[in-house]
């Protein structure tokens, strides 16, 4: 089962950072159970069913996940850290929540699993869409 991710806050940033969500983008089964090596023994003795997947030993290969992050910026930039098992962000994605979010280019830059939100005026918000494996 894949581990939940967490969004920690830098103790040198002062604005607020919101995990809204965060989902793995793959259709079916988000671990590998044990039917999938029954063969004909699958609850329910259902003889006909043969699953494909008979490597328990490797699992399923990982598919990217997606997080949506809620920022509200402080006097300084927002800044966070992604953990949880994740081991690489692929991309970002940030839009403003705010209906007139004023002349500032929001923007973010990337050091490892930390994120900077940068452009974000005091208590004005940022949506981040954070593509990761």
């Amino acid at each position: 089962m894949a581990t939940e991710l967490t969004v920690t806050t830098a103790a040198a940033a002062n604005g607020t950072n919101t995990l809204v969500g965060a989902w793995e983008l793959r259709a079916g089964s988000h671990d590998t159970t044990d039917y999938l090596n029954r063969g004909s023994t699958y609850p329910g003795n259902l003889e006909s069913f043969k699953p494909l997947q008979s490597d328990a030993t490797n699992g399923y290969a990982p598919a990217p996940k997606m997080a949506l992050i809620e920022c509200v910026g402080g006097s300084s930039n927002c800044q966070f850290t992604l953990g949880g098992g994740i081991t690489r962000i692929l991309s970002i994605f940030v839009t403003s929540g705010e209906a007139s979010p004023g002349t500032a280019v929001l923007g973010t830059t990337e050091s490892g699993l930390q994120v900077t939100v940068t452009g974000l005026a005091n208590l004005k918000v940022a949506d981040l869409m954070v593509l990761y494996n």
